[in-house]
């Protein structure tokens, strides 16, 4: 199978750098994106499907987003990714801070074609791995009766409706439910025909409304953070994406259309 990669590094040559030295590889691996910063970057795994091997290498100092938020983000939306750092001989509390963030590999700058080309077989050995396990528990789930399979996505959705303004871990719900992550995925998209991002993305946005149209005087900032979006600028991109205009417009619009709630001062 084809890995999905992301290049996420400031400078162009070193992005254009790495790009040729990962297409002289003899490695299934398509680049998806070359980014300056997180907030591209971000925008490019949108188009990251579930059973996708998902390959992020990113720098650590950018502007507007660095690689430290980036991972944080990816860590969230994409719990299945692989992440790959980029750092500076001087940057290693950023780099011990990574790992927290469940970071695989680390590459020292400058990049070293034969370090690059190791770290990117481990990955695609232990995508291998998990892609095995996922054909056994797909195996094992296929024999099932199907309502087994609707009362498992019934619970996870429960599980997802409980707690919106915390980050899900996959990893996490997938253990509850007995299912390799990312079997799951797949399922969850072929019985819902969404992804889980996308589904709690729509949750959210829903409870977003409704606290807009119940609650006159709250901030933005404070909608995102009670939706699960600690950065209000991502949770205003999200909010005008899915309904068409931003947190603050909606609210304004409630009143325009009579919602006295959402009048009042």
């Amino acid at each position: 199978m084809t890995m999905k990669m992301l290049i996420v590094d400031d400078e162009q040559r070193i992005r254009l750098g790495l790009q040729a030295m990962v297409e002289a590889m003899d490695l299934p691996i398509e680049i998806i994106g070359l980014c300056a910063n997180g907030i591209q970057a971000m925008d490019k795994m949108s188009g990251w499907e579930p059973a996708d091997c998902k390959i992020l290498l990113t720098d650590i100092k950018m502007p507007m987003m660095d690689g430290m938020k980036l991972i944080e983000r990816t860590r969230a939306e994409h719990p299945d990714a692989h992440i790959i750092l980029l750092s500076g001989f001087n940057e290693f509390e950023y780099a011990r801070q990574a790992i927290r963030f469940g970071v695989e590999e680390y590459l020292s700058k400058p990049v070293n074609k034969k370090d690059l080309f190791q770290v990117l077989k481990r990955v695609g050995e232990r995508f291998t791995v998990l892609d095995s396990s996922e054909k056994e528990a797909l195996d094992l789930v296929t024999v099932e009766p199907k309502v087994h399979k609707k009362q498992i996505i019934a619970d996870v959705i429960r599980m997802l409706e409980s707690d919106l303004n915390q980050a899900f871990e996959l990893n996490e719900l997938s253990a509850k439910v007995g299912l390799n992550p990312s079997y799951l995925c797949k399922l969850f998209k072929r019985e819902t025909k969404k992804t889980i991002t996308d589904y709690v993305t729509d949750l959210r946005i829903v409870k977003a409304k409704h606290i807009l149209e119940d609650y006159p005087d709250v901030k933005m900032y404070e909608v995102g953070s009670l939706v699960g979006y600690s950065d209000p600028v991502y949770f205003t991109k999200l909010f005008k994406k899915s309904v068409g205009m931003t947190p603050k417009e909606y609210q304004i619009g409630q009143c325009a259309f009579g919602n006295q709630n959402a009048c009042l001062d």
